[in-house]
């Protein structure tokens, strides 16, 4: 995750951690907080489905995000 636009659901983006990455409700928290800080946040995936899947649903709700590969 990169950066975040204007009306980011920061709530979402953090239920978005939890389900779909399984992420604890505080590190998916923390993302979020330090992304709101203008910190760049690398989350390693491993399955690449789930990968594309969190980057649609985050883009979608006003992050700003890439797969690297």
């Amino acid at each position: 995750m990169e950066s975040w636009r204007e009306g980011l659901l920061k709530i979402s983006l953090t239920k978005l951690q939890q389900e779909k990455l399984r992420m604890s409700l505080v590190d998916s928290k923390t993302n979020t907080d330090m992304l709101l800080d203008d910190n760049v946040i690398i989350l390693e995936i491993e399955d690449l489905n789930i990968a594309k899947e969190f980057l649609e649903e985050a883009e979608r709700i006003g992050v700003n995000c890439k797969i690297e590969e």
